[in-house]
Parts: structure tokens; sequence; C-alpha cells
């Protein structure tokens, strides 16, 4: 009787929290949208879009409030996911293109893409290496007489890796300059004169510099990824590939892009309130409200499921270590 007794207690105490719905939990609390960079470009202004909107799709209508970590090119943002965030849903992530592959080749990743809890992707994005206008070159051709500095931010990010890879690839004489903590820090650069051009998704330019393309102050002198109408005259980086090996690198850097600017949970949040959030992303991206601040930051909506983006990351796992080893030599020289 006294061990009854007991179990009834354990019940009547616990019996609330194990019982508790997704609503009842995330009423009155806080959701965190963890940005992977810092204030000032497209990939934080999709953040703060997102945590603007999706608030009202979550059971129980939490407040929603944005952070940025910026660092590596995102890899300091999925690091504290993996490790320092809640797993209870009240902490997600977007992910920030480079950070995909820094694992495959990297020791400074602490965490494995697989794992994450993916709720889908907001936009796949048409990837460009831009000059400023005044830069005397016009193709990557240009370049090999003629060494051009690009700004980027952490070496794990597209804006370094792909101008890095396409001089390989190409013989263009790219310099690329990491450091700087944003796309918006990196674009002021390239208005002041202290490099000449930089890597940045075409709508990146748009959602934060559309002067720059309506008056030419930039030259586009490639393009990754998806197609875009406006890019049809620009070089694909697909060009320039000689060999299988090439084709199949050019592919893994690209994978990215096939994942976009996509949203996670980590690893550990409850099941349903996983399938919550990925429902409410689904029905923030029809929101005509969300739409329209889409629309007036020149965001490009070309949204993904959730079982998209994680067939993406599944695949890029899947490649040979052998060819991964190569690439990274060809990205991260030893001096």
């Amino acid at each position: 009787m006294k061990t009854l007794a007991l179990l009834g207690l354990l019940v009547a105490l616990n019996g609330p929290a194990m019982g508790q719905s997704v609503a009842d939990f995330y009423k009155g609390k806080t959701v965190t949208v963890i940005a992977p960079t810092d204030t000032g470009g497209s990939v934080y202004e999709c953040a703060l879009l997102v945590a603007n909107h999706i608030g009202r799709y979550i059971p129980g209508s939490p407040k929603v409030i944005v952070q940025a970590r910026p660092g590596g090119g995102g890899v300091t943002a999925s690091n504290y996911m993996a490790r320092g965030a809640a797993k209870d849903g009240t902490m997600l992530a977007e992910m920030h293109t480079g950070a995909l592959l820094v694992p495959l080749t990297k020791s400074t990743a602490n965490y494995d893409p697989r794992t994450f809890q993916w709720l889908g992707s907001v936009a796949v994005r048409s990837y460009v290496g831009a000059v400023w206008h005044t830069v005397p070159v016009n193709t990557l051709e240009d370049m090999r007489s003629q060494e051009v500095v690009f700004g980027a931010s952490g070496t794990g990010s597209p804006s370094y890796q792909y101008p890095v890879f396409l001089a390989w690839a190409t013989g263009s004489r790219i310099k690329v300059i990491p450091g700087y903590k944003s796309g918006g820090e990196t674009n002021l650069a390239l208005e002041r004169g202290e490099v000449q051009g930089r890597g940045n998704f075409y709508e990146g330019f748009l959602a934060t510099n559309p002067d720059w393309v309506r008056d030419k102050k930039v030259k586009f002198v490639f393009r990754m990824g998806p197609d875009h109408p406006d890019l049809a005259s620009v070089p694909p980086a697909s060009k320039y590939m000689k060999t299988p090996a090439q084709q199949q690198m050019l592919r893994v850097l690209e994978a990215p892009l096939a994942m976009g600017q996509a949203f996670y949970l980590p690893a550990g949040v409850p099941a349903q309130r996983v399938a919550a959030m990925r429902e409410a992303m689904q029905k923030m991206l029809s929101d005509p409200a969300f739409k329209a601040e889409a629309n007036k930051l020149n965001m490009f909506l070309n949204p993904r499921g959730y079982a998209e983006v994680a067939d993406v990351v599944a695949k890029v796992y899947e490649t040979p270590k052998p060819l991964l080893a190569e690439l990274d030599a060809i990205l991260y020289p030893k001096k």
C-alpha cells in the first residue's frame, strides 16, 4: 500500500509535465532564433525575418527574439546549438551555408549537421563573385594576370571557400582576406576600397545594397548554385571544371546552396515540439505578412521542406574521404 501511495504521489507530481501539451509548454516562454552572423547582412536579416513572424504559428504564441552568434563562418553558432543551447525547443537557429561542410574536414566543428532536426529552408539562393566597378577586370580569366583582393568572413564561409576554390581551378590570382564579422562589414570594406571584391548571395546584394546592382556598382564574374534569370550572362563555375574530380568537388561546395537558408532545432528536442515547429515554419512561409516583409527587404523566397534539406545534408556527408582531403588541401594549403 505504501508503494502504491508513493507511485500515486509521483504520478500526481509529474503528471502535468508528462502530459503537457505543446501549447502549454510554449505559453509565456521566449523562443530565441540564433543568427550565425552579426547584424548588417542578408543572413542576419533572414533570421530576423523568421523571428518577426514564426511566433504567430507556434502553439502557445511565445515571444520570439533573434540573437547573433557570429564567428567562423557560422561554426560558432552551430557549435553552440550542438553543445550549449537548450534542447527543449526554445532555441532554433539558421545554419550558415558554409558551416554545413566544416565538420567534414575541420576539428573546430563540434557538431554533426545530420543530427540537427531540420525545419526547412526559407530560400535556396544563387551565389556570385563580384568586383567593384572600378576594378579593371571582368572575368576570372582577366584575373590570371592581375591580383584581386576579396574580403570574406570566416574561413569556413562561402565568401572564403568559393573564391579560393575557383582561383585554384582557373589559375586566377584571387587573394582572399578573411576575418570580417558580417556581410555588411565586408560590403563597407568593398565600398571603401579596402578590398576589391567579395563572394555573396545574389539575393544578398539585392537585400542589402540593391543600388549596387541597379547602378552597376559591382560586376559579377562567376556564379554558383541555382540558376537566376538575372544572371544568365554570368559564367557558371561549372564552366571551369576540367576533370571529374573537380566536378565532384564543385558539387560538394554547392551543396550548401541547395540547402539554402535553412533553420533547425538541436538534437534532443521532443518530437511533438519538433513537429509543431515544422508546421509553424510551413505556415509562416505562406503568410502574406511574412511575404510582404521579405519583398520589402528584396529577399528572394525559394523555400525547401525539411525532408529536402535533410536529404542534401545526408548526401554530401557520403562524399569519399580522399576527395574531401584533396579539397581541404586546396582550400587550406599548409604554409
